[in-house]
């Protein structure tokens, strides 16, 4: 003979793993960074942060070597769309707002941005071991290979 407690058990299906929803979480806090921008030594910081109804919001602030002032600045505030993708908007010191999308894993966040018409570049965000943070910036070139134009290397200023 089955028992009821049994049988009911075989019926029902196993609960479905549970799937975060995506996150930048990870990448949330101020950062100081040094590196190379435009082929010269530059330092920059990064200050990323919840924002409303879920985003994340960065700023963005580039000092190059050998100037008094901050060469370029931007501001930017990123959602997941239903299908978990990045997407968002940045606007800068020069006046221009790209749209950009992109995705994210556990270690790393990249996203695209600009148009056909003016430049098309991709930045990516990877979290090291150690708690540094990576940002890479490139542009697509004619022939379809990517120029980096900044590399800056990342601690976190707050715990």
């Amino acid at each position: 003979m089955i028992s009821l407690g049994w049988a009911v058990a075989a019926l029902v299906a196993p609960a479905a793993p549970t799937v975060e929803a995506p996150s930048l979480a990870a990448w949330h806090g101020s950062w100081a960074g040094d590196g190379e921008a435009f082929g010269k030594p530059a330092t920059a910081t990064l200050a990323i942060a919840p924002g409303e109804g879920g985003t994340t919001t960065l700023a963005y602030r580039l000092g190059i070597a050998g100037t008094r002032r901050v060469v370029y600045s931007a501001e930017a505030t990123y959602a997941f769309d239903a299908k978990g993708r990045v997407r968002g908007k940045w606007t800068d010191s020069t006046g221009r707002t790209r749209a950009v999308a992109g995705g994210v894993n556990a270690a790393k966040w990249w996203t695209h941005w600009g148009s056909a018409d003016v430049e098309i570049g991709r930045s990516t965000y990877a979290l090291e071991a150690g708690g540094r943070l990576v940002v890479s910036d490139s542009i697509l070139q004619d022939d379809g290979s990517w120029r980096v134009f900044a590399m800056l290397r990342y601690t976190r200023t707050n715990p």
